[in-house]
């Protein structure tokens, strides 16, 4: 009885050890230093809920692969994901459509006001 507790007691240490490791945030890729050129957050409307998926930012536009093969998160998650990572001040807000084959960015200023408050709710300070 003894040797199954400890081999039990074992496994369970064993394992919080690992959990204790590099969290890994689902919706923006591992960043170990502060991006340069801030990180894109692009959102989309998915059955009327914003969906969003995060990058580094670069100085050209993603392809369609780039923006499909995101890690897909809500905006309340990518907000706790920003600020645990302590990105909440060097981001920008994409809007996409991704309703038919190719991703159509969305206007920047006919989209102005949808832009604001996302951002607002991604943790924007105004």
């Amino acid at each position: 009885m003894k040797k199954i507790l400890f081999l039990l007691l074992t496994v369970l240490l064993a394992a919080s050890l690992f959990s204790c490791s590099t969290p890994i945030y689902p919706g923006l890729p591992d960043i170990s230093e502060d991006p340069m050129k801030g990180i894109e957050i692009y959102c989309w409307q998915d059955g009327g809920e914003w969906k969003c998926g995060g990058t580094v930012g670069t100085n050209r536009m993603k392809t369609d692969e780039e923006i499909r093969a995101l890690q897909v998160v809500t905006i309340p998650e990518m907000k706790r994901i920003l600020e645990r990572k302590g990105l909440t001040d060097c981001f920008v807000v994409r809007l996409v459509d991704l309703s038919g084959d190719e991703v159509v960015y969305l206007d920047f200023e006919e989209n102005l006001t949808q832009i604001t408050t996302l951002e607002m709710q991604l943790g924007r300070e105004e």
